[in-house]
């Protein structure tokens, strides 16, 4: 057991880092925490940057009511008041041909709750809609623990009667957005849990946004690390981690420096990790993390002179398809800037950003109108290449603890072994993890 060390070293400054920093610090431990970021500015995918004096979000990031332990986090560090939830589910759809559907819940136990928005659901038939009472009634006493590891989430969907339009326009656009890959490529157990959590949910699966540039929650973060004492470095890449002896262990910067840690933390993406950790220390893992697969996101930001859109966000189920964001929505500009996310972006990741904006610029022309003679005063293209791991049927045996062999070393990030997906529910919850098991470790 390693007793109170000298200093911790945390690696990685996006939530899952800033959550297990700020845990560690109001834990009670009083030694040297050093948190080193490799980017000059800290969030990791929930980051902003600076563009023409202005703060732009990589990305738009939703969270729903019962991600607890990251709703924890930001009243934590102080912005539980720029956390805004809506008071039930509701969420926009739109289509090329002028439809708009809406799935929102009312005062009825579930599946109920959803009965009349399904009922109402333009963009799948009558049938297809009676048949998905399959998955929806057997999902409230479906056991997600117990299930296959080889079993799709739409290939249990298709088990349960589910049809292959209500497929690609209904169960498609809620998995894609939150897990980044279709029904046919996640786990069963992971799309289970988006079911029972989002739609079967009636309380945990409200819907939210904060209310202020993103990047605010690791300002907000460092400077609740920095008041207890801890050290924030950004710019700072790690070159390698040297795992020694019990409380020796040595962290290589880029420049050449040493930071000697009693223990570590890493928390940067598991393709990152490998490539820090020599080959006899990954040796010793149980489960081959290096393994698991990565989507990529994509961010189209438009900025135009006129109001071109009024709600705050909405489904886009053709095209570029995506969820559409009025980024300004309570601010400056309502309106006028607004933000194409798509998750598991495929071929359109490879083309050139001038390409791109004008291809979702045209294909928005039908679900907002204003875009086509709206002036575009600007256009910012954000990739985001391996930003969620995948959970495809069987990564879960791929997924490490958040302590796995080495003494005093520990892991936080989505894609450790949480039981979640990769989401700021999934990051926080592994930082405050990982922060746990350094607490327990360092104890008298």
């Amino acid at each position: 057991m390693v007793r109170q060390p000298e200093s911790i070293v945390i690696i990685g400054g996006g939530l899952a880092g800033l959550a297990a920093g700020t845990r560690i610090l109001a834990g009670g431990y009083d030694g040297k925490l050093i948190l080193l970021e490799k980017s000059p500015t800290l969030g990791g995918r929930t980051g902003s940057i600076d563009y023409r004096g202005k703060k732009l979000d990589l990305g738009q990031h939703m969270h729903v009511s019962g991600f607890d332990f990251y709703r924890k986090f930001i009243t934590q560090i102080g912005l539980d008041d720029k956390l805004r939830t809506q008071s039930r589910l509701d969420v926009e759809f739109r289509d090329n041909d002028g439809l708009t559907g809406r799935v929102e819940s009312n005062g009825l136990p579930p599946p109920f709750h959803l009965l009349s928005a399904l009922y109402r659901f333009p963009f799948i038939t009558f049938s297809d809609k009676l048949r998905l009472a399959g998955p929806m009634i057997p999902a409230l006493l479906f056991d997600y623990e117990d299930n296959s590891r080889d079993l799709s989430f739409g290939e249990w969907l298709r088990k349960k009667g589910a049809s292959e339009r209500s497929i690609d326009k209904l169960w498609n656009q809620i998995i894609v957005p939150t897990l980044n890959a279709p029904v046919d490529e996640v786990s069963l157990r992971m799309g289970m849990m988006i079911l029972k959590r989002v739609l079967l949910d009636r309380q945990g699966g409200r819907l939210g946004r904060l209310d202020a540039p993103m990047g605010m929650i690791g300002e907000a973060a460092a400077s609740f690390i920095e008041d207890r004492g801890g050290e924030v470095r950004t710019a700072s890449p790690v070159e390698d981690i040297r795992l020694e002896k019990e409380g020796e262990h040595l962290v290589r910067l880029a420049d050449g420096s040493t930071v000697k840690a009693g223990v570590v933390l890493s928390a940067v993406p598991g393709h990152g990790l490998k490539n820090l950790l020599s080959d006899s220390a990954l040796e010793r893992f149980s489960r081959p993390f290096w393994h698991l697969e990565w989507n990529s996101i994509v961010n189209i930001h438009m900025m135009f002179a006129e109001r071109v859109m009024e709600e705050e966000f909405f489904g886009y189920l053709e095209g570029t398809a995506g969820w559409v964001f009025n980024v300004s929505f309570n601010g400056e500009g309502a309106g006028k800037h607004i933000c194409l996310t798509v998750s598991d972006p495929g071929e359109l990741e490879e083309m050139e950003p001038e390409e791109l904006v004008e291809r979702v610029r045209r294909d928005l022309a039908s679900p907002l109108p204003k875009i086509a003679s709206a002036s575009l005063e600007d256009s910012v293209v954000l990739y985001q290449p391996r930003a969620t791991f995948k959970v495809s049927p069987g990564s879960a045996s791929l997924r490490p603890p958040q302590n796995p062999v080495h003494e005093g070393f520990f892991l936080a990030g989505d894609w450790t072994d949480t039981g979640w997906p990769s989401t700021m529910e999934g990051a926080t919850r592994s930082g405050y993890r990982a922060a746990a098991e350094v607490l327990d470790s360092i104890s008298d």
